[in-house]
Formats: structure tokens, sequence, C-alpha cells
């Protein structure tokens, strides 16, 4: 649970299909949905593309990460996904790694630690390395502990 700072991610998906940013950030959100983080999907959903269409969430790396501050999110949570690298944003390199986080309106600055930790994760090569090799989600929960 990340209220008590734990960095555990709510799910792992090693091999999402997915054409698109949009269609893998719509598939991320029905996953964050379906483990109980939201209250109302379509407006977290609707939140996260728009900060997206805002300000893209790539980071470098091969590395995306979607987000929202929202009245929608029940729970502050992210999501590990590793997908075939596609275009992000047509600038930016591909993606293959995205961690989709859900914050709560009312987290105060919690998210802003959950993202530096987790950006500062994804600027680790050697976590990265384990990110692309890794065969179970074990290896990629350790990453994150």
């Amino acid at each position: 649970n990340l209220e008590e700072g734990n960095l555990a991610p709510t799910f792992i998906e090693l091999n999402l299909e997915g054409k698109n940013k949009v269609q893998i950030i719509t598939e991320l959100v029905d996953k964050l949905h379906q483990k109980d983080c939201l209250f109302e999907k379509k407006q977290y959903l609707d939140a996260v593309l728009e900060r997206e269409n805002i300000l893209s969430t790539y980071c470098g790396y091969h590395i995306a990460i979607p987000h929202a501050v929202s009245k929608a999110v029940k729970k502050a949570a992210f999501g590990f996904c590793r997908i075939t690298p596609i275009e992000w944003d047509k600038d930016d390199e591909k993606v293959q790694f995205i961690l989709i986080l859900a914050i709560p309106d009312s987290s105060n600055n919690k998210h802003v630690d959950m993202m530096s930790q987790i950006a500062g994760l994804a600027l680790e090569d050697k976590i990265r390395k384990i990110w692309k090799s890794a065969k179970t989600k074990d290896l990629i929960i350790k990453t994150f502990q």
C-alpha cells in the first residue's frame, strides 16, 4: 500500500498488447479499476489523457509515466507495464516501460515523493536491464523494494 510509503506496484503486466498510447493507457486504467483503486474509471481515464495532451509523460530511457491527480482515485497506486516498444510521441524514442500512477486528489504531496522515487529507479541502468529481461513479476517487484 502506497499510503505507508511502500513502493509496491498494484499490478505488473509483462506482455501487454497495445497499438498506441491511448489503447495502452485505457487498458492500464482498467487494471487499476479492477484492483479497486478508482471510484470512477472514465473520469480518471479522461484526467490521464488530458494530462498527456498537455504535456507528454515520456521521460527518456524508453519510459513513460502517465498519471493524474483526480477525485476519481480511491487510493494512491501504480502499475508497471512492459510492452513491445511503441511510438508514444512522434518526436521521442519508442516507449517500452510504462508506470501508470493513480493519485488521489487529497494526497497532499505524497504523489511527488512517489513520482520522484519511481523516476529515480527508472534512471538506474541496472534496474532497466532487469525490467527488460525479467521473466517473472517477482523480479520486477524486487526492483521497487
